[in-house]
């Protein structure tokens, strides 16, 4: 891991933090969801294909993260075949995939073949639980998503155990439905699940329902704080790295927030990027919701960086193009700050001054 952030670091005009979104169809209705707009509008019609990913793949560089998003990626009955060039050509050392886990069989079919494929790949399978039993269903609008999500878990448990290179973890989004009860639920994670890790978010942008974000900094702090005692010291160098990397992402969030302000350089744009289901490019997935209409001196009718189907499926060289360069320089010179998470761990693990911070608070 070591050498591939030096390669980073050395070659700042290539990213190394991929996030796709695979698809925004759901199968759940989030009442904390940021991207729902996206899931309402869906349109399965446009979404890429594996023909399209294996030559999205050919030009990609070496990548550090890479992140299957949506919607739920599981709803994609290609889904393997979808990511298999993505991790052939960029060879990540790191790919995450956020899940409902509500799909049992789907998750478990994709999971295996993943790492039985590519053993040498960390596949970090993140489950989302937001409540016990019936609130976890109220939250995520799905009857019997609890029940699911304990079904799929049971499973992988099994799988962790074949597999060495898989990972588990549990993201919580804490809200105004969970706030009053979330050490309660972390506790439950802790000992009846067991996870490889689990983190807690920040709710952020415009939510479905605009009351899930009614939520107190300092209970999200106090949570921050019972995750730093709990989750003890990772064997694994790169484990260690991992969990260093969250704390200090928490507390980047917890400045901004309570600040009003960006704290670090945003990397957004260049070390980080975000690709939608249809082809098209951002430089992360909040700033299209902070810049509805951008600014009218920046000269921009939106901040999307471009659409691949349009670039010859180039990533490398659609970033290379004056509207990519005028929307970084905006990113560089504007006020925007935000509480993502993916953001601020680019920011983080990819400007060596904070990078090298963190390797020595790992190490020692």
């Amino acid at each position: 891991m070591t050498s591939r952030l030096l390669s980073s670091w050395l070659r700042p005009e290539l990213p190394s933090y991929l996030i796709y979104f695979v698809t925004a169809r759901c199968n759940a209705r989030c009442r904390m969801c940021f991207y729902w707009q996206g899931m309402d509008q869906a349109r399965p019609e446009t979404e890429l294909g594996p023909v399209e990913t294996e030559k999205i793949a050919r030009h990609l560089p070496r990548l550090i993260q890479l992140t299957l998003s949506g919607g739920e990626p599981f709803l994609r009955e290609d889904l393997f075949e979808l990511v298999r060039p993505l991790i052939r050509y960029s060879r990540p050392l790191l790919l995450s995939i956020p899940t409902n886990g509500i799909l049992t069989g789907k998750i478990m079919q994709v999971t295996e073949k993943i790492c039985a494929e590519f053993p040498r790949l960390k596949l970090n399978l993140e489950v989302s639980l937001d409540g016990i039993g019936e609130l976890h269903d109220q939250i995520r609008g799905k009857p019997g998503a609890f029940e699911n999500l304990r079904e799929s878990w049971k499973a992988l448990r099994k799988d962790r155990v074949k597999f060495p290179n898989l990972r588990l973890g549990v993201l919580t989004v804490l809200s105004s439905y969970n706030q009053d009860k979330i050490f309660d639920l972390l506790k439950f994670i802790k000992s009846d699940l067991g996870p490889d890790r689990m983190e807690v978010m920040w709710p952020r942008g415009e939510t479905r329902e605009p009351e899930a974000k009614n939520v107190s900094l300092e209970k999200f702090r106090a949570v921050s704080e019972w995750l730093d005692r709990e989750a003890g010291r990772p064997a694994g160098m790169m484990d260690r790295m991992r969990e260093q990397l969250a704390r200090e992402k928490r507390k980047l969030i917890i400045e901004t927030v309570s600040r009003g302000r960006r704290v670090l350089p945003c990397l957004a744009g260049s070390k980080l990027v975000v690709l939608e289901p249809d082809g098209w490019v951002r430089p992360c997935e909040m700033i299209s919701l902070l810049y509805p209409a951008p600014p009218p001196e920046s000269g921009l009718q939106d901040l999307r960086l471009g659409n691949l189907r349009e670039h010859n499926y180039n990533l490398l060289e659609l970033l290379k193009g004056e509207r990519a360069r005028r929307i970084n320089n905006f990113i560089r010179a504007g006020q925007c700050h935000c509480s993502y998470e993916c953001a601020a761990l680019a920011d983080l693990a990819f400007r060596p001054q904070s990078a090298l911070r963190v390797f020595w608070k790992a190490v020692f």
